[in-house]
């Protein structure tokens, strides 16, 4: 199996050295490969696709594989394990690690988030085992998790939460000016929403 895997690496190799040399002799090779179809031509044709077909099946193996591992983790696994598949659109739900225009570190922070490993005091008291209370530190009346500080701290939801709602709506109806063309600031952060926007037919409340 070693040979012939390298005997095919070799022939693609090689051909493509004829394909791309400019050299005068090497040229006249190529055109008479090329003229003939040769074997070799045509067994670099063969091997190049079947690299190919095994170079992605070898992929979408070790892709596979480590999508099994991280579901199968108790705590980083909590993520995949709660999105149902039904539900939510799982391409559209993890795009912007592809194309959020993000720092690292903040990125890093956010998925740290995701699987429930920042320093809250449920992770210290039942992951770290250390002996401190697991109650949040501003309700002092639920457990201290992610999902308790993102979305069910009484104490957060009388401001923290308020301005991050005004936020994403702030950004949302920034969007919807430049794509209207109605004159905004130059970021969407510095944005201040009128109550009423006209431009032409349109009206932006």
């Amino acid at each position: 199996m070693q040979l012939e895997a390298a005997h095919a690496v070799e022939i693609t190799k090689l051909v493509k050295y004829v394909d791309r040399k400019e050299d005068p002799l090497i040229q006249v090779v190529r055109t008479h490969q090329h003229n003939t179809d040769s074997a070799v031509l045509q067994a670099a044709r063969y091997l190049k696709t079947e690299v190919q077909r095994e170079t992605r099946k070898m992929k979408e193996s070790i892709e596979e594989k480590t999508k099994e591992r991280w579901h199968g983790k108790r705590m980083h696994g909590q993520l995949p394990r709660s999105l149902d598949e039904k539900l939510v659109d799982i391409e559209q739900s993890h795009r912007w690690l592809k194309y959020g225009d993000i720092k690292g570190e903040t990125e890093s922070t956010i998925v740290a988030a995701q699987d429930q490993a920042i320093s809250t005091n449920n992770f210290k008291n039942k992951i770290l085992k250390k002996e401190i209370e697991s109650k949040c530190r501003l309700c002092k009346q639920h457990e201290e998790t992610i999902d308790h500080l993102t979305s069910g701290c009484p104490i957060l939801a009388k401001n923290e939460y308020l301005m991050r709602h005004d936020k994403v709506c702030t950004h949302l109806h920034y969007s919807i000016c430049k794509a209207l063309g109605i004159e905004t600031a130059d970021k969407w952060h510095t944005h201040m929403p009128k109550p009423v926007y006209e431009e032409g037919d349109v009206t932006v409340l």
